[in-house]
């Protein structure tokens, strides 16, 4: 007899919902994809896990006892650049979406879920994830260049407006970085 072994670990997830069936259900569907699952029944007990682990996404209900989910996106923002957040309700309105988006939240589905739809949203909430921490590197790794070529680099945009002006053309131009941004 042979035992498959158990799926890799794709990714941390955080489940914040006061429904004991929602973060049971989550947490299943989510680990039987390889993805490590950790859930929280408050404002608290999430911004506890917050504080001291790195997740990759977050799902939040709205309605939690004392704060909401809205509390938990805000307050943790911050503290949690590199999370993505979907925020997940019972009960929409038209406030609470825009409120959620505005907030950073990359989307904001209605209970009950589905399986494949959790799949599915988890899926583009980490690639969209993978996305924007390979632009980060890449933007970081282009200011490395920029800062250490020996080549004067002044950028312009289409209205040949100073954008951006390297060290050395400081040195070799005159052209200074503060002075020159936004207009030479």
């Amino acid at each position: 007899m042979t035992v498959d072994a158990p799926p890799s670990v794709r990714s941390r997830i955080l489940v914040v919902d006061d429904e004991e069936s929602i973060r049971y259900t989550f947490r299943n569907f989510l680990e039987d994809e390889g993805h490590k699952t950790i859930t929280a029944a408050s404002y608290e007990e999430a911004m506890g896990f917050l504080r001291e682990m790195e997740f990759d996404l977050v799902y939040v209900d709205i309605v939690l006892e004392g704060k909401s989910g809205l509390d938990v996106l805000r307050d943790s923002k911050e503290s949690a650049r590199n999370t993505e957040f979907i925020v997940i309700t019972g009960a929409p309105s038209v406030e609470t979406a825009a409120n959620a988006v505005r907030l950073g939240a990359l989307d904001y589905i209605v209970k009950p879920v589905r399986h494949g739809d959790l799949m599915r949203i988890t899926d583009k909430a980490l690639s969209h994830r993978a996305l924007r921490q390979a632009e980060q590197t890449y933007r970081l790794n282009l200011e490395a260049i920029f800062r250490s070529v020996r080549d004067a680099i002044i950028t312009v945009d289409e209205q040949m407006t100073v954008v951006e002006v390297n060290p050395a053309a400081g040195v070799i131009c005159g052209i200074w970085r503060e002075e020159a941004a936004g207009g030479l």
